[in-house]
């Protein structure tokens, strides 16, 4: 009967994988301790929370609404990005093209946050009192339970 020494590493090293899982599970389970329904993280952004308070059908027929300036936007932005990688590779540089492919964009953007703005005010103006009470207070709920997980779409 041959007797096989004894590997006195092979505990040494389980015990050192033991403890390095622990902390790896530790640090996972403390942060997500530590940032769920944490106040620090603040009220929804404006715009976001007076989407979602608004009620599920009149958020559809807004979605509906501007599906065409989303469609429209994002064929132009997918030319200034076009515009913007060439810019970038122009020998000389020039910071003057870039800025105004920035100033492009940020209008563009304002133009449709504006369009968002006016589709939202005109579905609050067409509310009755009542209704626009409801929404107050539904919206005061959205801040109320803060930032959405982006888990799924309304």
């Amino acid at each position: 009967m041959t007797d096989t020494p004894k590997r006195k590493w092979i505990p040494i090293v389980l015990v050192i994988s033991l403890a390095l899982n622990l902390l790896i599970a530790g640090v996972v389970l403390g942060s997500v301790l530590r940032f769920k329904g944490s106040e620090r993280a603040g009220p929804p952004g404006f715009g976001p929370a007076l989407y979602y308070a608004l009620p599920k059908s009149e958020r559809k027929a807004l979605r509906g609404e501007l599906s065409g300036l989303r469609g429209e936007g994002s064929h132009r932005r997918k030319e200034d990005f076009s515009a913007l990688s060439q810019a970038l590779r122009n020998v000389p540089f020039d910071p003057t093209a870039v800025q105004a492919l920035l100033e492009q964009q940020a209008q563009a953007t304002a133009d449709i946050q504006e369009a968002l703005h006016q589709q939202w005010l005109t579905q609050v103006t067409g509310m009755s009192d009542d209704e626009r009470a409801d929404y107050a207070d539904r919206l005061e709920e959205v801040v109320k339970r803060g930032p959405r997980k982006h888990k799924k779409r309304d």
